[in-house]
């Protein structure tokens, strides 16, 4: 499932966003209330939706997006004439006053395109990278996030999907 993030200065905007969401059967992974938040959640998470104001204590919602455009969809609400300063592209608009169907449908829209962007892979395949990490880990003294960067490098460097890559390591037993 995706993650959700809301970002609004004040921790009751958060809480009325998270509240909207949560009723239209989107869980929020974390409220933030700056964009360095944002960011320190999206380095944990990897990626994610973000629902943010046009302006944080320390960015813009365009500031935001320049840094974090690969590792999220952003979602900016706010009035017609803010909205109009947030001329990024990485950024998605919703004119205030809206309704939380209005709110429901655009969160909605970002989480199909966020599925259309992911990568499908099968239980089989999940579970031959999740074995050659632990063989890696073992082997190596590596860590998961190591042994990982070190199958996604591999099999880059030659050309290979990742799971392809993976049942290389695994025959090289």
């Amino acid at each position: 499932m995706v993650k959700i993030i809301v970002a609004f200065p004040s921790e009751e905007r958060c809480a009325q966003y998270s509240a909207a969401l949560e009723e239209a059967g989107y869980p929020v992974f974390r409220t933030c209330q700056s964009g360095s938040e944002v960011k320190r959640t999206l380095n944990q998470c990897h990626d994610g939706i973000v629902i943010c104001a046009c302006r944080m204590p320390d960015c813009t919602a365009e500031q935001l997006a320049w840094d974090i455009h690969d590792n999220a969809m952003i979602l900016v609400t706010g009035r017609p004439d803010q909205l109009e300063l947030c001329e990024s592209p990485d950024l998605f608009r919703l004119a205030s006053p809206f309704t939380r169907g209005e709110l429901s449908s655009a969160v909605s829209m970002l989480v199909q395109m966020h599925q259309m962007k992911l990568p499908r892979r099968s239980k089989a395949e999940n579970e031959t990278i999740a074995q050659a990490k632990v063989l890696l880990m073992e082997r190596h003294g590596m860590t998961e996030p190591e042994a990982h960067h070190y199958l996604q490098q591999h099999a880059m460097n030659r050309g290979m999907k990742l799971t392809e890559y993976a049942s290389k390591v695994l025959e090289s037993r």
